[in-house]
C-alpha cells in the first residue's frame, strides 16, 4: 500500500486569494461535482525512492470547504468493478478550505503504511484519508498501467450506494485500448479498465496512450500547452488533448505547476464622454489593474473597428487616446478600449460630441446716401444655446445690429461651451445727391401762372 499526502499548488496568489475571498462567507457545504468538474493533470507510477506515488488534478469549478473527491484504483469490466484488494482502494480528500477554478491539488504518497501532510513543502489545505482498504495495503499507481477514478458519493467507495464517477485516466497500454473505450479486449485484472459508466472519453476522461515504440507510460504530464486560458471549458480542452502530455517510463516529479486560467485585467476607470469645438482636441482615457497594453476601438456607426497611429487619432495603444483636430463629421463618434494582460477585459463606450456652429444671416441697406438706418440680424444653429453675439466695428452684443451706416461689420457668435463663429455683412447706401444747374422763369402777370424751373 501507497498512503497519500496532499499538496496545494497555488496557480497564482492573485486566484487563490481570491478564491478565499468569494468564498469566506459562504456556506461549508459540500459542492456536488459533475462529469468533467476536475481533469487530471499528472500521475507518476514510478516516483524516485521514497517520494511514493503521487498524481494532480485541476478544479474545473470553484469548490467548497469541506468537498469531498475519493480516488480509486479499481477498474471497471463491464458489469461491476473490480473487488477492492491489495493495492486497489480508495482515499478521499477533503478541501480543507474554498478553492477556486484553476487550483491545482497535488496528492502524493511518502512511503507504505506512512500518511503525514504536514512533510509537504508546499501549502498544505484539505486531508486525505484511506475510506477503502486497510492500513497497511491500500491504493498503489501499478508500474505496468493502471487507472484512477475520481467519484463522489459512496461514503468513499466506488462500490457504495450513490457513488458516481466524475474524471477517470487510463494509463494501461494494449493495442485495442481507446480514448473513448479505454482496454478494450483486455483480460479482466488489477490493471486495466472499460471507460467508467458516466464518464467521457475526452470530455471527463483520458486515455495516455503510450510512449514511442509501444511503450507503456509509466508516467504523464499536462506539459501547460495553450494555458493560461480565459474558461474552464478551454482549461478542459488543452488538458485533454494528448499531444500536449509528456509521457516518460521515468519519473515526471510533481504536479504541472500551470497556470491553467488567466487574470483578465479589471477596467478600475471607464473613458469619459468628451464634447468639444470642431476643429478642437481631446483625450479618452481608460484604467485598468492587470493590463501590460491597450486597444483603441472607434465605432462611426458601423461597428467598432481597431484605431492606428494615423491622423487625426495619436496613443491608440496606450491608456489615453489623443484626438487632434477633430472634425465635424466626427459628432456621435464612440470610443472604447481593451485592456490587455494575460486576458482582456473590454472598457464601456464614450461618446465624442463635435460642436459646429452654423449660421444664416439677412441684413438690411441704408436707405439714403450718408444714412445710418442700416441693420443686419444672424441666427446661429449647431451650437449649445444660449449664443452671445460681438459685433464689429459697432452693432452691439444683441443678434440684430441696428443704427449701421454704410460698411462691412462681423459679428462673433459664441455658444454656451465657447465655441465660436462668424458671420460678415456688408451694408450699402443709395448714390450721392442729384447736381447740375437751374433756369428759373418767373410769372409774367400778377396772378398768372406761367412760371417754370429747369433742371439740367
Amino acid at each position: 500500500m501507497k498512503n497519500f499526502y496532499l499538496k496545494i499548488k497555488k496557480r497564482t496568489n492573485f486566484i487563490i486569494l481570491v478564491g478565499s475571498l468569494l468564498f469566506a462567507s459562504g456556506a461549508y457545504a459540500q459542492t456536488t461535482l459533475a462529469a468533467g468538474d476536475i481533469a487530471f493533470t499528472a500521475y507518476d507510477s514510478t516516483p524516485l525512492a521514497g517520494a511514493g506515488d503521487s498524481f494532480s488534478f485541476v478544479l474545473l469549478t470553484n469548490i467548497s470547504s469541506g468537498t469531498k473527491i475519493s480516488f480509486t484504483d479499481r477498474g471497471y469490466n463491464g458489469s461491476g468493478w473490480q473487488a477492492a484488494a491489495t493495492t486497489e482502494s480508495s482515499i478521499t480528500w477533503t478541501s480543507g478550505t474554498a478553492l477556486p477554478v484553476g487550483t491545482e491539488v497535488f496528492i502524493v504518497g511518502l512511503v507504505a503504511s506512512t500518511y503525514n501532510p504536514a512533510s509537504s513543502t508546499s501549502t498544505v489545505n484539505g486531508t486525505v484519508a484511506l475510506t477503502e482498504g486497510t492500513s497497511t495495503n491500500g491504493l498503489s499507481l501499478s508500474n505496468v498501467g493502471d487507472q484512477i477514478i475520481a467519484f463522489q458519493g459512496g461514503n468513499g467507495s466506488i462500490t457504495g450506494s450513490g457513488a458516481y464517477s466524475i474524471a477517470g485516466i487510463n494509463y494501461f497500454y494494449t493495442a485495442s485500448s481507446t480514448s473513448a473505450g479505454w482496454n478494450i479486449g483486455a483480460s479482466a485484472g488489477p490493471n486495466a479498465s472499460l471507460m467508467p459508466p458516466g464518464l467521457t472519453g475526452g470530455t471527463s476522461a483520458f486515455y495516455t496512450g503510450s510512449v514511442t515504440g509501444n511503450t507503456l507510460a509509466q508516467s504523464g504530464k499536462f506539459d501547460c500547452s495553450g494555458t493560461p486560458t480565459t474558461t474552464a471549458a478551454n482549461v478542459r480542452t488543452t488538458v485533454m488533448t494528448l499531444a500536449n502530455w509528456s509521457l516518460s517510463t521515468a519519473s515526471v516529479g510533481q504536479y504541472s505547476g500551470c497556470t491553467f486560467l488567466a487574470s483578465n485585467p479589471v477596467i478600475t476607470a471607464n473613458p469619459a464622454n468628451r464634447t468639444i469645438c470642431a476643429g478642437g482636441n481631446t483625450t479618452f482615457t481608460v484604467a485598468a489593474s492587470g493590463a501590460t497594453s491597450y486597444q483603441w476601438y472607434q465605432n462611426s456607426g458601423s461597428g467598432f473597428i481597431a484605431l492606428t497611429n494615423t491622423a487625426p487619432y495619436s496613443g491608440v495603444t496606450t491608456n489615453t487616446l489623443t484626438i487632434t483636430g477633430a472634425t465635424s463629421a466626427m459628432n456621435g463618434y464612440q470610443y472604447r478600449a481593451v485592456a490587455i494582460g494575460s486576458g482582456s477585459a473590454n472598457s464601456n463606450a464614450a461618446t465624442l460630441t463635435v460642436i459646429n456652429i452654423s449660421t444664416t444671416g439677412s441684413k438690411m441697406d441704408v436707405s439714403c446716401n450718408g444714412g445710418s438706418n442700416g441693420q443686419a440680424t444672424v441666427v446661429p444653429s449647431g451650437g449649445i444655446a444660449p449664443y452671445s453675439y460681438s459685433w464689429a466695428p459697432i452693432g452691439g452684443t444683441a443678434a440684430t445690429a441696428t443704427g449701421l451706416s454704410a460698411g462691412t461689420y462681423t459679428v462673433t457668435v459664441t455658444d454656451n461651451f465657447g465655441c465660436q463663429t462668424t458671420r460678415t455683412f456688408t451694408i450699402t447706401q443709395p448714390a450721392t445727391s442729384v447736381s447740375g444747374t437751374t433756369v428759373v422763369t418767373n410769372v409774367s402777370c400778377n396772378g398768372s401762372s406761367n412760371g417754370a424751373i429747369n433742371l439740367t
